[in-house]
Formats: structure tokens, C-alpha cells, sequence
């Protein structure tokens, strides 16, 4: 592939998706990951697909935590997926608070024009996979392909929402590697 030919990608959500969503995770102690997550990523990776995080981080908004904390608990989160061969191409964070208006927060497509003002990205063929109905919704709004997985407390609104056509999704997936199963085989055909 040459260096500047546009690649599919894979935008991930964090938490409820790579990680256990308990509210504000305010330290690197408390982002847990689920099983599978280090080896579905690497599946992505050990077949050169490039892997984004897209985040709302409103925490930082709120003065929960700091961007010295954020910058740790990303550090754990990449620390995890290294020790087991894996990792992230680049974590998009939007730390503004809901009521703020900004582009980039989750449904708005901001990090995916980020990513891909700053990586060479086929959209048409890349992916946003999250627990939560605006991930979806990020999706559509981005033109991308959006993938549910049930692992987060927002999944069944999600689901719900799909179910009544609010939303359009091309897979549900019980979790991360499931979704990435199906993904890799929906590339290929």
C-alpha cells in the first residue's frame, strides 16, 4: 500500500466499549478493560489497520479530573494494550462540557475530521464502534460505518433505538472482539 493512499480505519469509543463505564473515571486505577479488547486490537493491528479512540471526555469541563489525569489514564490504557503486543494510533478527546456547543463533541463529527486532517483515512470504509447511540449516530453523521456493541449501560437505548429505526447500524456485537471479527470479514468481502 503506498504511504499516502487512504486506509480504512477503526474508530473505537472508550469507555463502555474498551472499558468498564463507571461514571467519571477519574484515575488510570479504574479504567478496566474487557476481555478480549488487547486481542481484538491487535487483530486490527497485526493486519495494518489503523485504530483511533474517540472520546467526550466532559470531566475535564466539569473539574472532575485534570488533563494530567486524562494523559495518565490514557497512558494505562496504552500500557495494557502494549503489554499484550497492541496498540492505539491516536486518541481524539473532546473535553468540553454538553452545554458548550463545540464541534467535536460525540455525535458532532469533529474527531473524525481531526483524524483525518491529520491521517490518510478512506471514510467511506472505515468504522465507529461504541455502546452508546451517539456513536452510532457519529457514525452516520460522519459518513462512516457504525457498529453497536451491547457492553455499556446506554447499549439497550441503543439498541431500542435501532430497533424502532431512530438509528442505522450495519452489526450489533456482543463486545469488542466479536465486533472486529465481523468487521475484518465485512472488509475482505
Amino acid at each position: 500500500m503506498a504511504v499516502n493512499e487512504k486506509r480504512p480505519t477503526l474508530f473505537f469509543d472508550r469507555d463502555g466499549t474498551l472499558n468498564r463505564d463507571t461514571g467519571y473515571i477519574k484515575s488510570p486505577e479504574e479504567l478496566v478493560l474487557f476481555p478480549g479488547v488487547v486481542e481484538a486490537i491487535k487483530q486490527c493491528n497485526d493486519l495494518g489497520m489503523p485504530v483511533m479512540v474517540v472520546t467526550n471526555q466532559s470531566g475535564l469541563a466539569r473539574g472532575f479530573f485534570t488533563t494530567e489525569d486524562l494523559e495518565s489514564i490514557h497512558q494505562h490504557l496504552k500500557d495494557q494494550l502494549c503489554n499484550g503486543g497492541a496498540w492505539i494510533d491516536d486518541i481524539f478527546v473532546c473535553p468540553h462540557h454538553p452545554d458548550d456547543g463545540c464541534e467535536c463533541r460525540k455525535p458532532n463529527p469533529g474527531m473524525i475530521e481531526q483524524a483525518a486532517a491529520r491521517y490518510s483515512i478512506d471514510l467511506e470504509k472505515s468504522y465507529v464502534v461504541g455502546d452508546k447511540y451517539i456513536d452510532v449516530e457519529l457514525a452516520a453523521r460522519s459518513g462512516l460505518k457504525g457498529v453497536l456493541v451491547k457492553t455499556g449501560p446506554s447499549s439497550e437505548e441503543a439498541h431500542c433505538m435501532i430497533q424502532a429505526n431512530q438509528l442505522s447500524v450495519v452489526f450489533i456485537a456482543d463486545g469488542l472482539k466479536d465486533a472486529v471479527d465481523w468487521i475484518l470479514q465485512d472488509i475482505q468481502s
